[in-house]
């Protein structure tokens, strides 16, 4: 039989009431694309696991499949979009999250995920696609991003509409562009699509690839933001000195599939250490998809409740 979730750890850390643990997220792609499928599969994984919320994967396409296609002049051609829920699968994802919703109790946090405009058309082309877009016509870029925002911005929107307690929303493109191109191209945008979070209750940022500076997502409307220290130089500790105000995830290597190890106990301890009770045990990344229950479970123990 399940074990029951719970969203307390995650609503009392943003609330700044007391904690007897860290919160735990802990995710990993399901590859389901079906709405009933992906609820169902994504309420048995967070019962199972106790964790602080159960989040949504975006493993139902918004209108490529990774790597569809083949480069930036593709995406460059999708100049306009409809409304975000009758752009691609939109809806079915919306869908998923009101399957998500009903089936969990009103104090259960639901979170979905929602990738950022430069985001996609990482995802959807690689980081070549990224480069050979700032490296094109910037009127071009611009035209694309900001339409893309739109649909970010709204399926955000939809979603919490849905029943959507938060989004865990994915930047990308920091390692690829400069810093005056992701200044342009990035951060408008990753704004534009976030405003559509602007209700939900809890906002949390996922910073993709490798990181090397986070001073500039200081003034993003997040009140957590993480990113993987498998990837990047720089440590939880670190950047959270330059995002006052805001908690901090990870700890949790997302590169192995087995139990956690001395070092992975290690990590979170430090991270207790500086950071009490207030920071999210979370992977840096999605878990590989074949991590199995026991590894999970060992994850979870981490937290020490």
């Amino acid at each position: 039989m399940s074990i029951s979730g719970g969203g307390g750890p995650l609503r009392s850390m943003i609330r700044s009431e007391p904690l007897d643990s860290p919160p735990v997220l802990l995710w990993k792609h399901f590859r389901i694309d079906e709405p009933h499928e992906l609820a169902r599969r994504t309420v048995d994984f967070y019962r199972c696991h106790r964790l602080s919320a159960a989040k949504i994967m975006p493993d139902i396409p918004l209108l490529f499949e990774d790597r569809a296609l083949t480069s930036w002049s593709q995406v460059a051609q999708l100049r306009r979009f409809g409304s975000a829920v009758t752009t691609g699968r939109a809806a079915e994802y919306v869908r998923t999250v009101e399957l998500v919703r009903r089936e969990l109790e009103p104090q259960d946090v639901v979170l979905v995920t929602i990738f950022s405009p430069l985001a996609l058309v990482g995802l959807w082309c690689g980081p070549a696609a990224l480069r050979e877009m700032a490296d094109g016509d910037r009127a071009v870029a611009h035209g694309v991003l900001s339409a893309l925002a739109g649909v970010v911005g709204g399926l955000a929107q939809a979603c919490v509409e849905a029943g959507a307690d938060g989004v865990y929303y994915s930047c990308w493109g920091q390692d690829v562009l400069t810093a005056a191109e992701y200044s342009e191209l990035g951060v408008p945008y990753d704004l534009a699509g976030l405003r559509g979070a602007a209700a939900a209750e809890l906002r949390l940022l996922h910073l993709h690839g490798r990181v090397d500076t986070v001073e500039r997502y200081a003034q993003y409307p997040v009140q957590v933001a993480g990113w993987s220290e498998v990837e990047s130089p720089l440590r939880l500790e670190d950047g959270a000195r330059s995002l006052p105000g805001k908690f901090v995830m990870g700890g949790i290597a997302e590169n192995r599939s087995g139990p956690a190890d001395a070092a992975a106990a290690a990590r979170v301890a430090a991270l207790i250490e500086r950071f009490g009770q207030r920071f999210v045990i979370a992977p840096g990344c999605s878990l590989p998809d074949g991590t199995g229950d026991e590894a999970l479970a060992s994850l979870r123990a981490l937290a020490g409740a």
